[in-house]
């Protein structure tokens, strides 16, 4: 995917314009910005097939993002522009996500949520293009989105994301007529709870991802936690240092290519199911079974 990889600025300058312009050109490059980021659709091809009431146990990254700021434009645009401005964001974040492989699974509200991985399992690489884009996003939208926004009626939008890593059941929710496939485990909903919890400007990791990134890259964060029954439940969360991930792995395309993915890049094996058929909480207590490694048993970081 890197070999493709396009600015924000040169993702967000076509999208933005395009509504406005009946430039054949400018349709073209869209077009093609969308083919080299090739994917159809809303969800994760490797799962498709699954059919209700059916289970598939896998790995993903999941990444949430929140873009906020809008009930302010909404108040002071007609809702022509602001209809040009959420769908410039929308479809530029949406091309970024898949230039670095990621697929986008749906849209809530004022955000996207995407998953990194094959499906069925998670490589090195995967979680590496997932922090990428985290980057790619935030800095694209900080600092050219807003220039934009700015010049137009001197306001911006802000944005706040989610990150984590581990394993799921792929499951199809829904009934025959209005269904959809969803990967259940506390993955989602931490990235989730993480992507609300973030402040403007902040990514939230949960703690399998965070774990297997240099502490250069991360930060403290409060833990997620509750009480059921009487029992502490604990999740363990960082921030992800994403300016100086940026800085560092994002800027030169080339570099990277020389300098990362030198090693083998492992697979990680899906969760073992026990046998009454149910998957372990990774919110646990602390003398539970810390189920299986996360992303750390082999250096990838240059």
């Amino acid at each position: 995917m890197e070999s493709t990889i396009k600015s924000f600025s040169e993702i967000y300058k076509t999208v933005y314009d395009l509504p406005g312009i009946s430039d054949k050109r400018a349709h073209e490059e869209m077009q093609k910005f969308m083919n080299e980021a090739s994917s159809t659709g809303l969800g994760h091809p490797a799962v498709s097939n699954i059919q209700l009431g059916e289970t598939l146990p896998g790995s993903i990254v999941v990444f949430f993002m929140d873009i906020r700021g809008f009930t302010k434009m909404s108040i002071a645009l007609g809702n022509e522009e602001l209809i040009k401005i959420l769908q410039a964001i929308t479809a530029a974040s949406i091309i970024s996500i898949k230039q670095y492989g990621g697929y986008v699974i749906e849209f809530t509200g004022d955000g996207v949520m995407a998953y990194f991985g094959q499906g069925l399992n998670t490589t090195e690489r995967d979680a590496f293009n997932a922090l990428k884009t985290c980057a790619f996003l935030m800095n694209g939208i900080k600092e050219v989105v807003n220039q934009y926004l700015n010049k137009l009626l001197d306001e911006t939008v802000r944005v706040g994301m989610g990150i984590e890593h581990g394993n799921t059941l792929w499951t199809r929710i829904g009934s025959k007529e209005t269904n959809q496939v969803k990967p259940v485990s506390e993955v989602s909903f931490i990235a989730g709870k993480n992507s609300s919890h973030a402040k403007p400007w902040e990514v939230v990791m949960g703690k399998n991802i965070a774990t297997w990134i240099p502490d250069r890259f991360k930060g403290t964060y409060d833990s997620y936690s509750f009480q059921k029954n009487g029992e502490k439940y604990t999740y363990e969360r960082s921030t992800f240092n994403w300016e100086s991930f940026f800085t560092e792995y994002c800027q030169n395309v080339s570099d990277l290519e020389k300098s990362l993915f030198r090693n083998k890049l492992p697979v990680l094996s899906p969760r073992v199911i026990s046998n009454d058929g149910l998957v372990a909480p990774v919110i646990r207590k602390e003398n539970a079974n810390p189920g299986p490694r996360p992303l750390k048993d082999q250096p990838f970081f240059g």
